[in-house]
């Protein structure tokens, strides 16, 4: 039977041997196509987002990498155009382009229903602060126009940043928000007013006719809102959607529009997640006149007020920035707070902000009431477990070294510390005693591993880590700087110190 259909087929003949395989399998030709262009569309666009997402932290990475994939090839263009996820951050700057408004509709166009993150940026790097606000290029009208664009998305916002020069903008926004119905996946929001003056200590809020405090979104819960940060920002305290917070930051606020303590602690009591806590130089209203002085804590017996204000227990905090210029009042809030898991904190001297420029401020009385060393005959000390601490930076704070010592001698379990424009005494203190005989625990900050320094003197640094490396190995060692001798230079390479140059101003 075998053999009938052999010779059958024989007789018949054969088709040709190329063209059946080219129709089964293509032409035999070599393919000048990539291996990549035979990738499916589905697994292209998470290569596309995944690229985007690789520049999360530079925004004008995110815009351009879905115009760049989307130039390649026709293929790509189609799938970069219906990966919808590709086209969800709006970023618009100053000065506003046509451009601009036109990239801004087509991106919300093509990314129909997925989050929105918005990035509004509209501060005048060549703006007088001098002049009236309202010779701001940047008007409420222009603001007014972008927010009726962007506000009929707003269930899709998933972060939300502004940035401006002048408080119109910020007013309108505020203004426009009470219109919003619902924003169900909102996670962020930061508004800020970019003007340091207003944390002096005695500056007042302007203009004064847009004083008027409005609630955020007109006061709309807000269940996935975790991150706040509002810097020169006020705005109603109390019915403002400011609960079930992870991350909280009041940064310069002018002292007539902070909350009260009352209000500050039920904000805090609200948000009984909070992991990072951020106040620069002004969070609730002191009880008190700031000082004309800026310290005089050590000079009174109890330099707070006489008013016991609510204590507050944060219990899931573990980040606390803290900027200062006004020690009474820096004293009087550290009172209010209790920071039982706090592993990192920043301090900071602010008092260059206060015009006429005033000498540095002297921290010691805020370090030894951390240290649990007030002087004052106030025993009631700030619950603030040192030894927890496993991250510090001080920006331009000045003491004495047997102040820092002190404050050291507590910070047990410290791994990281990043010095800047402080005082050298800093340093001095990090030096092992005198008295060295190779045991690490006469050692400060024993457990220290990395050092990041920027603007403190060059010479006491190498000495201190030359000396601590012949007790212990340091760890990691970097140094900032944007002027340096080469001689000095080649000697902190020696000493295994990374040597960075200053390219921006700081």
């Amino acid at each position: 039977m075998t053999a009938e259909i052999l010779q059958k087929v024989a007789s018949e003949g054969l088709p040709p041997t190329r063209m059946n395989a080219r129709r089964l399998f293509g032409s035999f030709s070599f393919s000048h196509q990539p291996p990549y262009s035979r990738l499916p569309n589905e697994l292209l666009s998470e290569i596309f987002l995944y690229a985007t997402c690789r520049g999360v932290d530079d925004r004008h990475e995110i815009i351009s990498t879905p115009i760049a994939v989307s130039q390649v090839s026709t293929r790509w263009r189609n799938v970069a155009i219906s990966t919808g996820a590709l086209w969800g951050t709006i970023i618009i700057t100053f000065p506003i382009s046509r451009g601009q408004i036109s990239r801004a509709l087509t991106w919300l166009k093509r990314s129909r229903s997925y989050p929105l993150s918005i990035f509004l940026d509209f501060r005048d790097p060549s703006w007088d602060w001098d002049l009236p606000e309202s010779a701001h290029p940047f008007r409420w009208q222009d603001m007014e126009a972008l927010i009726r664009l962007l506000i009929v998305h707003a269930h899709r916002w998933k972060q939300f940043e502004l940035l401006t020069d002048t408080w119109a903008p910020i007013f309108t926004i505020l203004h426009y928000s009470r219109r919003i119905k619902c924003a169900p996946i909102l996670e962020s929001i930061s508004l800020s007013r970019c003007n340091a003056f207003f944390a002096a200590r005695n500056a007042t809020f302007a203009p004064a006719e847009m004083k008027v405090p409005i609630a955020l979104f007109g006061g709309l819960l807000l269940d996935c809102l975790r991150e706040v940060s509002l810097t020169g920002v006020h705005v109603d305290w109390t019915t403002s959607p400011l609960r079930n917070l992870t991350t909280l930051e009041f940064k310069y606020l002018a002292t007539d529009v902070t909350p009260t303590k009352d209000q500050f602690a039920d904000i805090l009591e609200a948000c009984p997640n909070l992991h990072s806590l951020t106040i620069i130089g002004r969070g609730p209203q002191a009880d008190s006149p700031p000082s004309s002085s800026g310290s005089t804590a050590t000079n009174r017996p109890d330099s707070r007020s006489k008013k016991s204000a609510r204590h507050v227990e944060l219990m899931s905090l573990t980040s606390f920035t803290f900027g200062f210029n006004d020690m009474d009042y820096a004293l009087e809030i550290l009172s209010m707070f209790s920071f039982p898991s706090i592993k990192t904190l920043a301090l900071e001297n602010l008092s260059n902000v206060d015009p006429p420029a005033l000498q540095s401020l002297d921290a010691t009385p805020l370090l030894k009431r951390l240290s649990f060393l007030d002087v004052s005959s106030d025993a009631t000390t700030t619950p603030f477990p040192l030894s927890h601490i496993i991250s510090l930076k001080l920006y331009s704070i000045s003491a004495s070294q047997a102040t820092f010592s002190q404050f050291f001698d507590k910070l047990r379990n410290l791994e990281y510390l990043g010095l800047y424009n402080a005082s050298k005494d800093v340093l001095e203190a990090l030096k092992p005693s005198s008295n060295v005989d190779f045991n690490s625990s006469i050692l400060p900050c024993a457990t220290l591993k990395d050092l990041e320094c920027r603007d403190m003197d060059p010479e006491t640094l190498l000495k201190m880590v030359k000396l601590r490396e012949a007790v212990s190995h340091l760890g990691h060692v970097s140094f900032e700087f944007s002027n340096l001798c080469p001689t000095l230079r080649t000697n902190f390479l020696d000493a295994g110190i990374d040597v960075v140059v200053q390219t921006t101003a700081q």
